[in-house]
């Protein structure tokens, strides 16, 4: 059967890998995978009981999308009010899964005119909460209170902060804030002490990362203008084709995750995403899917997002390429790289959207597909175990900054200029940053990935030096590369860095803040509190014995990113013009 012949998506590899697939396909149509799905039968997974049971209260996404047609007018009475009322911007406070869904809406569909323009803040960078506020007028703002537990504390130290602000302006504070959320939560409760304008419930069987097709997603897309109802149409399309009556070899999830189950357990567990320009923010929400329900007991798949397309030479041979290929775009660059990277050999995965709303059918079988290849990995793809590990490091350093005004201080292990480095020694001979630089990265291997963990403000001039590093890094090593921002990253690829395999080399990066920025109610602040949580990751990726090393930089953020490009992947070439390791 060739590529064009086979049903969506479509895989392209040598026939040792595809081969690989059609066994994994062959092994989950012998186990009936799809029926066992459906009905919500928590065995594919693990064999405790106990977990079955948490298992089986995390399933609700796969018929969310026909539970959300029926509450639409919810969400439609919402927006016509706060139309009506003159709001003009929205502002979602939440992290993860309350988050990425929404900024991936926004920055696909953009705004609708008389629609409200939305800010997703899901960091607690003080410059980019100072960004957001001078931005927006409070008095016309509609702020989301998002968090499915209801006790995220970014999310509690946002709300905090606005509350402030928009009382400050003196009416009714309450109708400036929503909230969405678990029924039964402490934040329902807070929005009904505070008499928010609304509660939204959400069903509460969808972990956050599952939950774009449900209130967290539906609700900003909807404020910004989305069509939500096509939204959902176009998932419960592919809810259809992926059902238990569909063969195993024509259900796009299904095949989907035996391709990234099947190639993910022999060697090609790097999974690397090129989308269209148009569509390019559906990494953020993928990465996070993947990251989060693969990576734990030592397994894991590891999504490359934003990662441009290099010359087949800087690639190893443990990647899959997936394509997402909009049509109508500007898909030039996209095809051109594409095969270059088929012509060396590389496997490759395509999926042909039609339109933009075709990412609601995207949404629903990366969900499935991503449950499935669990069942190759044998791990629970609804828990997230060392994600609540950071947290707990971080309440404990805010503890201690609360009884004794300071978090704890690290030594350098070398300085020069405005950059510090910390980390363990590395032996004789590293005394200079650039030989001591070196000897960290000269740990990396083939297979290995180098995780970029930025606790800086998300900005153009930072995302461009930060990208350029990564490329950098990817050409002269040839491994895969990441980019996260602090502490946004720790609610997605957090836990697979800590709980997946120990193939990760992290780098942490730290810049001054410019103006801090108070928590009312709290000793502490923004700052403190983003320290907090870089130190809390800092120790709890030592104590799984990750690789890893924190740079500082001093003064000029953007001078100093471009100075560290040259000092960790300064260019050189070998005779024959490649990258040297």
């Amino acid at each position: 059967m060739t590529a064009q012949q086979e049903p969506e998506p479509q895989f392209e590899a040598e026939s040792a890998l595809q081969e690989l697939v059609r066994a994994g396909l062959e092994r989950l149509s012998a186990e009936g995978v799809a029926r066992r799905i459906w009905e919500r039968d928590a065995s594919l997974w693990k064999n405790d009981r106990a977990i079955q049971q948490e298992i089986r209260e995390r399933l609700g996404w796969l018929t969310v999308a026909d539970t959300m047609q029926e509450r639409l007018q919810e969400i439609e009475s919402l927006v016509e009010a706060v139309r009506q009322d003159g709001y003009r911007y929205a502002v979602l406070l939440g992290m993860g899964g309350s988050s990425l869904c929404p900024e991936v809406l926004r920055l696909t569909f953009g705004v609708a005119p008389g629609y409200l323009d939305l800010f997703v803040l899901d960091t607690t960078d003080p410059d980019t909460i100072r960004a957001v506020e001078e931005r927006i007028d409070p008095g016309k703002t509609l702020f989301i209170v998002a968090s499915k537990s209801g006790e995220t504390i970014e999310t509690l130290s946002h709300f905090r902060y606005f509350w402030q602000r928009v009382n400050e302006l003196g009416g009714e504070s309450g109708a400036h804030f929503i909230a969405i959320t678990d029924p039964g939560t402490s934040l329902e409760r807070l929005a009904h002490d505070h008499r928010f304008r609304h509660v939204f419930a959400n069903p509460p069987d969808i972990g956050g990362r599952y939950s774009a097709l449900s209130f967290f997603g539906l609700v900003p897309g909807a404020l910004i203008g989305v069509d939500v109802k096509q939204l959902l149409t176009r998932a419960q399309e592919a809810m259809n084709r992926c059902s238990a009556s569909q063969p195993v070899a024509d259900n796009p999830g299904l095949r989907l995750g035996a391709m990234l189950g099947s190639l993910g357990t022999h060697g090609h567990d790097k999974i690397t995403f090129v989308l269209s320009p148009a569509i390019a923010s559906y990494g953020y929400w993928v990465e996070q899917l993947i990251a989060e329900s693969t990576g734990k007991e030592g397994r894991g798949l590891l999504p490359v997002e934003g990662e441009a397309l290099g010359a087949p030479s800087v690639y190893g041979d443990d990647r899959l390429f997936v394509s997402l290929r909009l049509e109508g775009d500007d898909n030039t660059a996209l095809d051109e790289g594409l095969a270059r990277l088929r012509a060396a050999g590389q496997p490759l995965v395509r999926f042909q959207l039609t339109d933009r709303y075709d990412l609601g059918a995207q949404f629903f079988i990366w969900e499935l597909a991503t449950a499935v290849a669990g069942i190759f990995l044998q791990i629970n793809a609804f828990d997230q175990p060392n994600v609540q590990e950071s947290k707990d490091n971080t309440a404990r350093l805010l503890e201690r900054f609360r009884r004794e005004g300071k978090l704890p201080e690290l030594e350098p292990v070398i300085s020069d200029g405005a950059l510090r480095v910390y980390g363990r020694r590395m032996g004789e001979g590293e005394e200079g940053l650039d030989s001591y630089l070196q000897a960290f990265l000269g740990q990396v291997r083939p297979g290995d990935y180098i995780a970029l963990m930025a606790y800086v403000q998300r900005s153009e001039v930072n995302e461009s030096a930060l990208q350029a590093l990564r490329l950098r890094l990817r050409d002269r090593y040839r491994v895969a590369t990441t980019l996260g921002y602090g502490p946004r990253f720790l609610h997605s690829t957090g836990q697979l860095h800590k709980g997946g395999p120990n193939n990760g080399v992290f780098i942490q990066i730290t810049g001054d803040v410019k103006q801090d920025v108070p928590i009312p109610g709290e000793s502490y602040t923004f700052g403190i509190l983003k320290e907090a949580q870089a130190l809390g990751d800092l120790f709890a990726l030592s104590a799984h014995e990750r690789r890893n090393i924190r740079i500082a930089i001093g003064g000029d953020l953007a001078a100093g990113l471009q100075a560290l490009a040259q000092r960790l992947a300064p260019v050189e070439t070998q005779g024959d013009g490649q990258p040297s390791h």
